[in-house]
């Protein structure tokens, strides 16, 4: 059984953060909103379930969410110059960081949104998270976009609408690899879905999805300092990441 779980968007819910880790720990997926768009999280051991859910080429890589830079580099993940520079410049925010780690280059992200700060916090660890959707399909920015795109029996909109303006703001279906949808609210009443901005007072809310930029030691053996290169456009134009690290 799949359900949707509305989560306030600046206190997100101990009791819903909690539930959420179990199933991630029980090897379940979770669906997390972000500042960006919409993921699907799983624990790092579990990704053949995610890959299987999206439809993904096991050669993509998957990064993962931290609740900090301290939580990345207790991984043993090597930031550099850069890259250090970079996340703090942008952490929380839409940048993915592919670093070096003892499993081998790792992508990163830290994001501007309480509840999967707050998830990544409550797990202990960094957890594994895509965009959600099927392989090359659409970005989901939503929990219900979300849940259509993996629900092989679809609801109607009306569906949702009348089960989230319940008291119990959830929505149960079946027939879905994700155990729970984690839809975020904001604590003033508003029951659509929102995209909080917090941390740099320039971060806005986006539906683009993170910048991701690779910083690795250069490949010749030379030792000097971190490769950088931005991987794919997102939220922080190109430009202004190369223009951050002049």
């Amino acid at each position: 059984m799949s359900e949707i779980v509305q989560i306030d968007a600046d206190r997100p819910d101990p009791g819903i953060i909690r539930q959420a880790c179990e199933l991630l720990e029980a090897g379940k997926l979770v669906g997390v909103p972000t500042e960006t768009v919409y993921g699907i999280a799983c624990a790092p051991e579990h990704l053949e379930k995610l890959y299987c859910a999206k439809e993904r080429d096991r050669g993509k890589p998957i990064a993962r969410l931290a609740a900090s830079l301290e939580q990345v580099e207790a991984l043993g993940a090597e930031f550099g110059k850069d890259g250090r520079a970079l996340a703090e410049k942008y952490w929380p925010g839409p940048l993915t960081l592919v670093l070096d780690t003892p499993e081998g280059p790792t992508g990163f992200r830290v994001p501007a949104h309480k509840v999967p700060l707050a998830l990544a916090r409550a797990f202990g660890r960094p957890i594994a998270l895509t965009s959600a959707n099927k392989s090359g399909g659409t970005d989901a920015v939503t929990a219900q976009e979300a849940f259509q795109c993996f629900q092989d029996s679809k609801p109607t909109a009306s569906d949702f609408r009348a089960s989230l303006s319940s008291d119990a703001k959830r929505f149960q279906g079946s027939e879905n690899p994700v155990a729970l949808y984690l839809e975020s609210f904001q604590t003033s009443g508003n029951s659509r879905p929102v995209f909080p901005s917090i941390g740099k007072e320039k971060q806005t809310a986006t539906q683009l999805p993170s910048t991701v930029v690779q910083c690795l030691p250069a490949l010749n053996g030379v030792k000097r300092g971190p490769e950088t290169k931005v991987l794919r456009e997102g939220a922080i134009p190109a430009e202004e990441i190369y223009a951050s690290l002049c």
